[in-house]
Formats: C-alpha cells, structure tokens, sequence
C-alpha cells in the first residue's frame, strides 16, 4: 500500500473533534506536564506519539490537553519501578490556583 502523501499525514495526525479541546486554556506545555506527572519531557512526548495522552503539535512545541493526562494517570499500570518524584496534577489557568 502506498504511503499517503506527508500533507496527508499531518491531517490524520491532529483534528479537533470535541469543542471541549478547541479551548486552548485546557493545554499545557511538555514541560508543566512533566512536572504534573513527575516524568521528564521525553516521556511526556512518548505518550503524545504513541497517542497515549492528547495534544496538538504547533511548530516544533507540543501542547498537551490536560483532561486527556488526567485520564491517562487514572487508567495507567502501577507495574515497574516506583517513581523518584510523585505527580502534582494540578491544573492552574490564568495564574490562579
């Protein structure tokens, strides 16, 4: 099977679907979200590629949608090796707690 054209690919990597996720406030960076589930950037990039956790790519910077990291800490495995720093799930917009 041929592979779609890379203009194609983008399309079918991100849409806004649920007007929930258009709401741009609900985003955080990689790096607020490292720090809200005690992982490095890395990591957090992983699961956006792996489709794990949602986002939007804007430019060479991921922005991740915070409801979707939520989810992922409810529903992931507590298998392999026990964190080194605990997570601060803590949603802040417009600088308030």
């Amino acid at each position: 099977m041929p592979r779609p054209k890379r203009q194609d690919r983008r399309s079918e990597i991100r849409t806004l679907g649920d007007q929930d996720e258009m709401n741009l406030s609900k985003y955080v960076t990689t790096k607020q979200a490292a720090v809200m589930l005690g992982v490095g950037q890395e990591h957090i990039r992983k699961l956006l590629s792996a489709s794990k956790v949602k986002g939007i790519k804007l430019g060479h910077d991921w922005l991740v949608f915070a409801p979707s990291m939520e989810k992922y800490v409810e529903t992931k495995s507590n298998r392999g090796r026990p964190r080194s720093r605990l997570p601060q799930m803590q949603v802040k917009s417009n600088g308030q707690s």
